[in-house]
């Protein structure tokens, strides 16, 4: 790795700057890690450090908040130093890590753990979840005296080791958050209706990719989004629904939320751009859960992305190594669920959202940015190019076209479900609080040391 010393002011010229409301061509002038000043043109100021950042699109920077980076270490996974690696080639500056991990993260002592090893071992900022995983309430407490920024359940048995969270903890959960705006973060699968499905295709001696979708239909996310909404709604909490791929479960959010139930979604690029096709050839190297859909589920997600029922994209980032994803060809049941995607996030997401479907740039920023930031008390600090903000920026060039090579990831495992895809622009450097922590000039250029990234408490964002 490259190293870089910190520098004092550093003035960006000749950009398109993704605003909230807007693009606009102007410059930055960052002191220390923030942006000082946003001007028509900062080219005769002092500065320690230049970037000209002309012919590019210059993004406040990605923040995924749906990591699996699993520490303390899972052997099958990475941890915050390889997944950092990725996140940066990615224009990711900021993410908030799962509570999946060994032992799962829930309770105080956890938490503090996590924070020691992300502080020692990341290269972004990050911010932490915990897991409600029908333990007594005091360890949410706990956890929340730490500083998480949210609080995640399964309602099905899905992720090994991390139990389905019961409607009685479900209930009280939802009614200790209310009123704090802390949210619920919820994998939204009905269980029963779950395993009855895996147990009819097993008992038919289906083991094929479509075995596994056909086991998941859409009914299974929205009977369980249906129930989670009732229980927001009753309580007056903050519902989360992680990873929806269904059009049944956001026309639920929609209606909702017209009601006023306090209910905040986020899809993936996999529901965006794959579909059960892919899951046919991708085979255990397309097995996530929820399911891959139908080509009608994932055009209508465009939707409701489109009309901002869907406020956030991020990774679902699973880079289990090659070898378990191999075990499944012959059997789809003995892969692992999840799929590596963290340095593709950004770039599949803006490339499909502005290049091709021609979604106004402010729409990338939200989903990508802005919303993020906000539902995890990270704005204005994070998620937006305005002045008093963190200088955490990506700079895309639409002039650098590629192609999607395992190869080409810096995560820990060599594998991508978006293998051979063409994206119209590129990550070309990226800048975590007024430092280049990446650049790419045909080389992948990191300069920064695992330990540079920050950890992130709730109410970060605050300014007051």
């Amino acid at each position: 790795m490259e190293r870089s010393s910190a520098v004092r002011r550093v003035v960006v010229t000749g950009g398109l700057l993704a605003l909230e409301d807007g693009p606009a061509r102007a410059d930055l002038v960052i002191h220390d890690e923030r942006i000082a000043a946003i001007t028509l043109d900062a080219s005769g100021m002092d500065a320690d450090e230049r970037i000209d950042a002309t012919g590019l699109i210059v993004t406040p920077g990605g923040i995924d908040v749906h990591t699996h980076f699993k520490e303390p270490a899972d052997p099958l996974l990475e941890g915050f130093t390889t997944g950092s690696l990725g996140a940066i080639a990615g224009g990711v500056t900021t993410v908030v890590e799962m509570p999946q991990a060994t032992p799962p993260s829930s309770r105080g002592e956890h938490i503090r753990e996590k924070r020691r090893l992300g502080e020692a071992h990341s290269i972004v900022d990050f911010a932490l979840w915990g897991a409600a995983i029908n333990q007594p309430l005091e360890h949410i407490d706990e956890m929340l005296d730490e500083g998480i920024v949210g609080i995640k359940s399964f309602m099905a048995g899905s992720s090994p080791g991390f139990p389905a969270a019961t409607d009685d903890t479900l209930l009280q959960v939802f009614r200790r958050l209310a009123g704090t705006g802390i949210p619920y973060g919820l994998h939204a699968e009905n269980d029963d209706l779950l395993q009855a499905g895996i147990a009819r295709m097993q008992a038919l001696g289906r083991n094929d990719p479509l075995a596994h979708a056909e086991s998941r239909p859409p009914i299974v996310e929205a009977e369980a989004v249906h129930r989670a909404l009732f229980f927001a709604e009753q309580t007056g909490g903050h519902a989360y629904i992680v990873h929806c791929s269904t059009v049944g479960a956001l026309e639920l959010v929609r209606a909702a939320r017209a009601r006023g139930v306090r209910v905040s979604v986020e899809t993936c690029p996999q529901y965006l751009t794959l579909s059960e096709e892919d899951l046919v050839r991708l085979g255990p190297f397309g097995r996530c859960a929820p399911p891959l859909r139908s080509a009608s589920e994932v055009e209508g997600l465009w939707r409701f992305l489109a009309d901002r029922t869907i406020d956030v994209v991020s990774s679902d980032h699973c880079g289990y190594t090659v070898e378990s994803k191999e075990a499944g060809w012959d059997d789809i049941w003995q892969a692992p669920l999840g799929l590596s995607g963290i340095q593709t996030l950004f770039p599949i997401t803006f490339d499909e959202m502005v290049n091709r479907r021609k979604l106004p740039l402010a729409d990338f920023v939200r989903v990508s940015a802005a919303n993020p930031a906000r539902i995890f008390s990270l704005y204005p600090r994070k998620g937006c190019i305005r002045v008093g903000a963190d200088a955490d920026l990506a700079f895309y060039d639409l002039r650098e076209r590629w192609t999607v090579r395992a190869d080409d990831l810096l995560h820990r495992h060599k594998w991508t479900p978006f293998e051979g895809r063409a994206i119209g622009c590129r990550v070309v450097r990226t800048m975590i609080r007024g430092r280049v922590v990446y650049r790419w000039d045909g080389q992948h250029r990191v300069s920064a040391e695992p330990g540079y990234g920050r950890f992130l408490p709730r109410g970060y964002g605050r300014t007051d």
